[in-house]
């Protein structure tokens, strides 16, 4: 973390991310213009976590100074700038009781509202904040909003609002919430598009990874942050649940491995995202919040059995990394050497070892986590920082030349929790939002 943090200080202070080789800044168009400090407000607390008092002081001093989102100049993410920016402060002040972060968290949710300003109250995946110009991808089946988006922003926007007297912000998500669950679900499974006009879903692509997963995620733990009481989360989850083991979970003929599969119009992928791999950490909390033996026994065992194919992901790689997407096949068991096949410093697969440590107790799940972190160190380490891989069957092939900002904010948050004493953030009093912010269960 000290290096990774180091590196960003050094050569890009202030910008979205690092580029560790070049040693110059990098920008996404997610983040809303090249001034948004990503890094800074992803990592910082990690940095406070870590115990890493003076990094973690340079981080609050910055946010405390010159964060705001007039910086943001161009189109922004709504979703990545909920989970990374606004999840971020949420966290901040959580831990640390300093109000000026509530102030800074309302900003960056003021400056959203304007995408909720739909018929339905879905919002739209893109905003230029200073003209209030919402927008959709083109490209997400003809300009839909995105589930895994639009389900992402209920754990931050509920806990906003109860900070800061603000009802508006709980008001929003909770709308967003009644259009899925209004909406009509062929089979229970939720489709990746939604749309913002009429409420209604769109195609018939159901996928646990990438445009579906922190939905489900959210229903959950949207369950837990509410102290059991949000029993729409609840019965949404556990739906959602069974039509997930209903339809989307497969064992392979080879190896007999447990995965999820994508559905395109009723029809099985059979492959797996590296994104999907946060899955065995849902099922572990929907284990320990069963209302039986024999079916909490059912369900943590999934959750195990879906760990244990990630990390074959990890361990027929020959960099000890998993790819980004891996596949079942003639070809491939659990790999993906025909494509696909890089990494981005994707934490889900690490995130989904922690909980199993942390709710069954199991040393091995703490090794898995301490053989990635080798092995990223391994690969992944340059002078200033850390890259992903072009391809982790190929690990000298090339690197990407990017530090993402989720690599400090949740990749190496994970790994440290595994390893720290579990009442530093216990998964009785606190709940992780998607990009590993955790904010408290709401007891009163």
């Amino acid at each position: 973390m000290i290096h990774a943090w180091q590196g960003y200080k050094n050569y890009s202070w202030g910008a979205n991310e690092l580029r560790p080789l070049a040693k110059t800044p990098n920008s996404q168009n997610i983040f809303g213009g090249s001034q948004m400090p990503a890094t800074i407000v992803d990592a910082a607390d990690t940095l406070f976590i870590m115990d890493l008092k003076e990094q973690y002081k340079e981080a609050r001093d910055y946010i405390e100074k010159n964060f705001s989102m007039k910086k943001s100049t161009t189109t922004l993410s709504v979703f990545e700038t909920t989970i990374r920016f606004l999840g971020g402060l949420l966290s901040l002040y959580a831990l640390t009781q300093e109000t000026f972060y509530i102030d800074k968290a309302r900003e960056v949710a003021e400056a959203l509202l304007p995408a909720f300003n739909t018929p339905s109250g879905i919002p739209k995946s893109n905003l230029d904040v200073a003209s209030k110009h919402a927008s959709n991808y083109g490209w997400a089946n003809g300009g839909q909003s995105i589930l895994a988006e639009v389900g992402s922003l209920h754990l931050e926007f509920l806990y906003l609002s109860r900070i800061s007297n603000a009802p508006i912000f709980e008001k929003k998500v909770k709308k967003i919430r009644d259009a899925l669950d209004k909406a009509e679900k062929p089979d229970g499974l939720y489709s990746n598009y939604i749309n913002p006009d009429t409420g209604r879903f769109t195609g018939s692509h159901m996928s646990l990874g990438a445009l579906g997963d922190s939905f489900y995620e959210y229903l959950i733990k949207s369950y837990i942050q509410s102290n059991y009481k949000d029993q729409q989360a609840k019965r949404m989850h556990w739906e959602a649940s069974d039509a997930i083991q209903k339809n989307m979970i497969k064992v392979s003929k080879k190896s007999q491995l447990t995965y999820t599969v994508e559905l395109n119009n009723g029809m099985a992928q059979h492959k797996m995202g590296h994104l999907a791999c946060f899955v065995p950490g849902m099922f572990a909390l929907q284990a320990v919040n069963e209302d039986s033996e024999e079916k909490k026994t059912k369900t943590m065992h999934l959750a195990e059995e879906l760990a244990k194919t990630c990390h074959e992901s990890y361990v027929r790689s020959e960099s000890g990394i998993g790819p980004e997407m891996f596949y079942f096949n003639d070809f491939d068991e659990a790999t993906s050497k025909h494509g696909e096949n890089g990494y981005i410093q994707r934490p889900e697969v690490v995130e989904g070892w922690f909980y199993l440590y942390r709710l069954t107790g199991k040393t091995m799940y703490r090794d898995w986590v301490w053989d990635a972190v080798q092995a990223v160190d391994k690969y992944c380490r340059v002078d200033s920082g850390f890259t992903g891989l072009q391809n982790v069957y190929s690990p000298n092939a090339g690197r990407d030349d990017v530090m993402q900002s989720f690599f400090l904010a949740e990749f190496l948050k994970y790994a440290y929790l595994t390893f720290a004493d579990e009442s530093l953030i216990s998964l009785d009093k606190w709940v992780f939002n998607t990009e590993a912010h955790p904010v408290p269960i709401l007891r009163n």
